[in-house]
């Protein structure tokens, strides 16, 4: 009997877990439309900003298409590797694109070394060990899942006080290149919610570790999703903004500056009456 309604709990999840997430394949193809209509369609360049923002968005897509198809409640490792990896390489994309726009040649009063986002690498390797659930692959999960998001916890405050402090920067420098610039506060206080929204996230998690009616432990996954897929557009917001700035303000800005056409000085010769 048992059995019955923990199978009935199960279906019910993964049935839920697809409806949200071809919602957000939704909300992924419109934002893909409106990054084609705000910036335009760019192929020469696959290493851009605005394609990295594109790739994001893809590979978010073929997350969602995976989660569809797949068992979300009994995760298996082979799904888990496949949306660990994924996710790394969502991460990767976002700080590389940042970097790129901070440290772009156009900024001629940006301090790369203080812009410069460094050990990449090292960032998305640690990522990927954190994302990693092992909920579903070890039978006694619960003590390192714990230490796992107590981890994150920690990973996540570092690393936004790291990441806010470089955004903070590169836009004072925008703020002072350009008096035109007004979205310096809205996007300042982009990372303060997706860190907000990521911690509750994680703290919700911890609590569902501690739940061990299956049903309530389903419900609590459900509040853990819509924590962490808030936090995660409004990260997309953050990176679209970010590059609407920059392409407006600092790239679009220079190419009208330096392209603006010369005026002819007219010198005016007044004649006197008598000549």
């Amino acid at each position: 009997m048992n059995s019955q309604i923990d199978e009935e709990i199960e279906q019910n999840h993964n049935q839920a877990e697809a409806f949200i997430s071809l919602f957000f394949a939704g909300l992924d193809a419109l934002a893909y439309i409106a990054i084609m209509i705000l910036f335009g369609i760019e192929f020469k360049s696959l290493d851009s900003p605005k394609q990295k923002i594109s790739f994001f968005l893809l590979l978010d897509g073929i997350l969602r298409i995976i989660n569809i198809y797949s068992d979300s409640y009994s995760v298996s490792f082979v799904r888990e590797m496949v949306f660990s990896l994924i996710v790394t390489i969502q991460f990767y994309l976002s700080i590389a694109m940042l970097e790129q726009i901070f440290t772009d040649k156009s900024n001629e009063s940006m301090l790369i070394n203080e812009l410069q986002i460094k050990n990449k690498i090292l960032f998305s390797i640690i990522f990927f060990c954190l994302v990693f659930s092992f909920k579903g692959l070890l039978v006694s999960y619960h003590l390192l899942s714990s230490i796992q998001y107590i981890c994150i916890l920690i990973s996540i405050s570092v690393f936004y006080k790291y990441i806010a402090n470089k955004i903070d920067l590169f836009l004072s420098n925008i703020d002072r290149k350009n008096g035109q610039f007004n979205g310096k506060n809205f996007i300042n206080n982009l990372p303060f919610f997706v860190f907000l929204y990521l911690i509750l996230h994680y703290i919700f998690r911890l609590c569902a570790l501690m739940i061990d009616n299956k049903l309530y432990e389903s419900y609590m996954i459900m509040v853990c999703s819509i924590f962490k897929e808030v936090g995660k557009y409004l990260a997309i917001l953050l990176l679209i903004s970010i590059y609407h700035s920059f392409h407006k303000y600092v790239k679009e800005n220079d190419f009208e500056y330096n392209n603006k056409p010369m005026e002819n000085n007219k010198i005016n010769v007044y004649k006197d009456e008598d000549d």
